[in-house]
């Protein structure tokens, strides 16, 4: 009896670990268009009456060569409004220790500039100073359609020349991305 109670914890054991191995989620395959259109998420704001999608967001690296600071976190997300066409986002999430960066503008590898909207930024200076930003950087649905072969790759700028380590979104997300928002 023994030996099928070990038998069967061994088995449930296994189940579970492949069942983990087997879980695919944009966060482990960003360039998998299928899974990134099934985790865009909708959200709708009744009483502004605008619809949210919001793909998942994908952790960026920077290679290990760059002595740039890297953007860690990266995401596109839309938004439609009644009466109003879609409009379409590339939100940055960034957190680094020293000076403030003060990234405003965008730039990607054909040259095309983009503003940078800083949207939210929070400063905790208690022992060394760590910022955490968010921006979006608007983009139109040619663009995406455009880049659903190529992907995204940008870098971010600051005023006084300060530049992020290049990021960027893979062309699967991006497709999925698009399939996924356009279900409204």
């Amino acid at each position: 009896m023994r030996i099928f109670a070990k038998f069967k914890l061994i088995c449930y054991g296994l189940l579970l670990l492949s069942a983990a191995g087997c879980a695919t989620d944009a966060q482990q395959q960003p360039d998998d268009a299928i899974t990134v259109g099934k985790e865009v998420k909708i959200e709708r704001d009744e009483y502004k009456n605008i619809v949210y999608f919001r793909g998942p967001v994908v952790t960026n690296t920077a290679e290990n060569q760059s002595e740039a600071p890297e953007v860690e976190e990266i995401a596109l997300y839309s938004r439609i409004e009644q009466n109003r066409p879609m409009r379409y986002f590339l939100s940055v999430i960034d957190y680094y220790d020293g000076d403030w960066r003060g990234f405003d503008q965008a730039f990607d590898l054909e040259g095309d500039k983009f503003h940078a909207l800083a949207v939210k930024h929070n400063v905790d200076c208690t022992f060394l100073c760590r910022y955490n930003e968010v921006l979006d950087i608007e983009l139109s649905k040619q663009y995406l359609e455009t880049h659903t072969q190529t992907g995204i790759s940008m870098r971010l700028y600051g005023p006084a020349g300060a530049a992020s380590a290049p990021f960027t979104l893979p062309p699967g997300y991006v497709q999925g991305f698009l399939n996924g928002s356009n279900l409204y």
